[in-house]
């Protein structure tokens, strides 16, 4: 993606950290790959997870996530070295001009994002699913374990049947924080301020803007 320098958080190690935690926080993505020569597009939530052991590579993490049998997306990755992205949208809002010192200035938006670049296998194991759909559970809803672990077994295969696991190795993470770093100092302070008292989002990102000193 289009990532200024100063949207970007330069440490390395604290940038995969931070994008990690927005991840965890924001976990339904877009996942996008070429299909036929075109851009494909599949929404669905993926989750962090611990790299597995003897995993080639040096990835401290890897994605997990599963989709309707009938989505033709999975298709792609049979073969070795299918490469995905997937998108993390984190909170997003308006920046108004009326914020901002001088008057003589344009509207903006300010947002985080993710983006992982990786390559991406299916999981043929019907119990390697299973595993997996646990693991969204605990993450998403702990609650619901019990639940799940007493429906009818037959009713688990068939809904495990019907979907395709998969699990993304990332080979390039890129985290965009666009907080205002470019403005002046007054100036975030009135986006910070005004964020501060507003939406979900706007908090989030008046949040965002005091962890990152803007």
């Amino acid at each position: 993606m289009y990532l200024p320098a100063q949207f970007k958080v330069a440490d390395a190690t604290e940038s995969v950290r931070l994008a990690r935690e927005v991840i965890f926080e924001h976990p339904f993505a877009t996942l996008v790959s070429l299909r036929d020569g075109e851009p494909f597009a599949t929404h669905c939530p993926l989750t962090a997870q611990p790299a597995p052991a003897g995993l080639p590579g040096a990835a401290e993490f890897v994605l997990e996530g599963h989709l309707a049998r009938g989505n033709p997306h999975w298709k792609d990755w049979q073969g070795e070295g299918a490469r995905v992205l997937a998108i993390f949208h984190g909170p997003q809002a308006y920046v108004s001009p009326t914020l901002y010192a001088e008057r003589q200035n344009v509207p903006t938006w300010n947002y985080v994002a993710v983006h992982v670049i990786g390559r991406v296998s299916t999981l043929a194991d019907r119990d390697d699913r299973h595993d997996l759909l646990k693991r969204l559970i605990a993450r998403i809803e702990p609650s619901y374990t019990a639940q799940w672990d007493e429906l009818d077994e037959r009713y688990k295969q068939k809904m495990l049947d019907a979907i395709v696991g998969f699990r993304i190795v990332p080979e390039r993470i890129e985290a965009k924080f666009k907080v205002s770093q470019n403005r002046a100092p007054v100036d975030r302070d009135g986006v910070r301020a005004a964020f501060s008292q507003g939406s979900p989002d706007e908090r989030s990102l008046a949040a965002w803007m005091r962890r990152l000193g803007a």
